[in-house]
């Protein structure tokens, strides 16, 4: 750790800014202790401890430029977002839960920061999930020109979450104009940090190879200048830098922890003796810039504010519509789907072919159209080759790799749509998309919700899944049922190349997250006609494929296509069965499903996935809530056995996977019913 015995205007701060500087640290104890007597009183639920950061988290916010820069700030950052623009009023609205909190309306717990007009994104409870999005921000910056740093932070506990390290790496490689700011506090709730820590945070980020430096964060112009000096430098194209500033919080964790459990008052006490406001203040009187008098106008200046704040925040109206903002773009399907629709004309072509044809064009259309994943570059362009040509096209910085790192892909994407991009993230087999659900979980499915409607997530994920190619356990995962339960994210599956230039349309002009699963068994398997020029196929729209009367088969993706083989073979065996394929399992059209059901009064659901909490049990349970007393016949589902995933073996894979003849046999049971 280094310290500096800095002079002020050596640094580039001028004596007024100086003194804003300490005024914004002392309103952050105030409001800090203030917030802690409420909790006290009973009248805040839940605080966060700030007191003791002040120095770290406003030394570092003076030193951007919140006109062009971003800050992420962490759930202690109390002093940074004072420093930013939010008010004692806005941060206590948070505290009190009332409707108009700006960061969230009352969703989120306290402390959980969001000023779109100030760059500061949106956040979550997730540790360490804010890294990838401002690597995201800041690649997003680069490629629009904007001359924009990205102020990231979070305490040294979160630098051992993977995407602490995945996002410095994505940094490092590409020379990201983003700061880290790690707040070392020593610990993480009651872990103290060499049980959480291995070696030294600021060597870790040297050997991403950029710039560190680990400082006394309790000295604000240290923090400054060292901040500052990394904001220039990424500035001016040198890369990320990380600054470590060594601090400490004098209460505990949150309201909810008791830190005399883990830690001694005497230790405490050593650290107050070291008080970042004491320090500033001291500086400010042996530099005769803090006389008596304007000593007691700032105090007096804060206590005021931040008691009119409380007074203003407990008066405020408290929240009243918890359902609104799940979605961007709400879609409730109205009409039903009763007969197929009109052919398509245009060249024949397979699925795959068809899904690449309709990046390039959209990529065409829309400049901040980006596509990156692992392996999606050319030459190879893609694992499949779906990706083929757009880096030739298009260039390396729209159609690029990235690490093999799916939570890094999907955080990155979320931050490229926060900044203005509409990034399509491809994962390359839906099987490893599991290190990136919290990040599809906690924070894209969630940031339209949470910010109350202030933020939008415009991010296509690309998933190839299902079985049928060979893959074995780890290349035929049919994952829909586990991303169809999240409020907040769409999820589409086309069946044919038509279909996949609609839904892909429509998706990357969507403004929520949609997860757009691809079946890897028609990608070459299934070809049809490719639609030429403006082609939509509207998100929870199904399809009518083949009408009938005795019996409804809903299915998608690969299993929408042995359906369709098997309606004609039942149709020999003299059963009638319509196919809907619904192309959107979320939203779900569920006014085609229950007019096919009113008509046929038998239901069929295939999916190739297990059938044991599939997603045809949703539609099984929703059949038997709203259309019970149209039924002829229980609700029957044909899915994968329980079996992890399929096997490698043909042979065994084919025992696994349900099939036509499967269909056929299932649909001939449930007509004899």
């Amino acid at each position: 750790m280094i310290s500096m015995g800095i002079n002020h205007h050596d640094i580039g701060l001028d004596d007024e800014t100086l003194i804003d500087l300490y005024r914004t640290m002392l309103l952050a104890r105030n409001l800090d202790d203030r917030m802690w007597k409420l909790n006290r009183q009973g009248q805040a639920a839940f605080v966060v401890s700030s007191s003791g950061h002040e120095g770290a988290q406003v030394g570092a916010a003076f030193a951007i430029d919140p006109d062009v820069d971003w800050v992420l700030p962490y759930y202690r950052d109390v002093g940074m977002c004072l420093a930013l623009g939010l008010t004692p009023h806005d941060i206590l609205l948070g505290v009190f839960s009332r409707a108009s909190d700006p960061s969230s309306g009352g969703r989120q717990m306290p402390n959980h920061w969001s000023f779109p007009s100030r760059h500061v994104f949106t956040a979550s409870s997730a540790i360490a999930t804010q890294y990838p999005h401002a690597a995201g921000i800041a690649y997003t910056l680069r490629h629009q020109g904007i001359p924009g740093v990205v102020l990231v932070s979070g305490g040294e506990g979160s630098t051992s979450e993977g995407d602490w390290h995945e996002a410095m790496n994505f940094a490092a490689i590409h020379r990201l104009p983003v700061v880290f700011l790690i707040e070392n506090n020593h610990y993480a709730i009651s872990v103290r940090e060499e049980n959480e820590v291995a070696g030294s945070i600021a060597e870790r980020a040297r050997g991403y190879g950029m710039e560190a430096e680990s400082i006394d964060g309790n000295d604000a112009l240290t923090v400054y200048a060292t901040t500052r000096d990394a904001v220039e430098r990424a500035r001016g194209g040198g890369g990320p830098s990380l600054v470590e500033a060594q601090t400490y919080r004098y209460y505990g964790h949150t309201s909810e922890d008791r830190d005399s459990d883990y830690r001694t008052a005497e230790e405490v006490e050593r650290w107050r003796k070291k008080d970042p406001i004491l320090r500033l203040h001291q500086y400010l009187v042996e530099a005769r810039l803090l006389p008596d008098a304007l000593e007691r106008e700032l105090e007096d200046q804060v206590e005021q504010e931040v008691a009119l704040a409380v007074e203003g925040a407990l008066a405020a109206p408290e929240p009243d519509d918890p359902l609104s903002h799940v979605y961007a773009k709400p879609i409730e399907p109205r009409e039903p789907a009763v007969e197929p629709e009109m052919a398509i004309e245009g060249d024949k072509t397979n699925l795959l072919t068809a899904i690449n044809k309709t990046m390039h064009e959209i990529m065409a259309s829309y400049s901040e159209v980006v596509v990156f994943g692992e392996d999606v570059a050319d030459p190879k362009g893609g694992v499949f080759k779906a990706t083929k040509g757009l880096g030739e096209q298009f260039g390396p910085d729209r159609s690029f790799n990235a690490p093999l790192a799916e939570s890094c892909i999907v955080g990155v994407g979320i931050g490229m749509a926060a900044a203005g991009l509409r990034p399509i993230a491809e994962i390359q087999f839906a099987d490893f998309i599991h290190p990136a659900f919290d990040q599809i979980v906690s924070e894209a499915a969630r940031i339209h919700y949470r910010s109350d409607g202030r933020w939008t997530c415009p991010l296509v994920i690309r998933v190839p899944y299902g079985g049928g190619v060979h893959g074995g356990l780890y290349h035929s995962q049919s994952i829909e049922a586990f991303y169809t339960h999240i409020p907040g994210l769409k999820v589409v599956v086309p069946s044919t190349p038509a279909d996949a230039k609609g839904l892909l349309w429509e998706a990357i002009e969507d403004p929520d997250p949609v997860m757009f699963l691809e079946p890897k068994k028609l990608y070459r398997l299934v070809s049809g006609p490719y639609p030429e020029g403006h082609h939509r196929v509207a998100l929870g729209k199904a399809a009518v494929r083949r009408p009938g009367t005795d019996l409804t088969i809903i299915a998608y993706g690969a299993m929408a296509h042995f359906a369709a083989q098997a309606a004609d073979t039942l149709a020999a065996e003299g059963v009638d069965a319509e196919l809907i394929d619904l192309r959107s399992l979320r939203p779900l059209d569920w006014p085609t499903i229950e007019a096919s059901v009113h008509k046929t009064g038998r239901v069929l659901i295939v999916h190739e996935d297990n059938e044991f909490g599939g997603f045809g049990a949703e539609i099984a349970a929703q059949v038997a809530a709203k259309s019970f007393e149209h039924l002829d016949a229980p609700i029957r589902r044909y899915g994968a056995p329980e079996v992890p995933a399929f096997p490698f073996s043909d042979k065994l894979e084919a025992m696994v996977m349900p099939n036509a003849e499967g269909i056929v046999q299932h649909g001939l049971e449930l007509s004899r019913y």
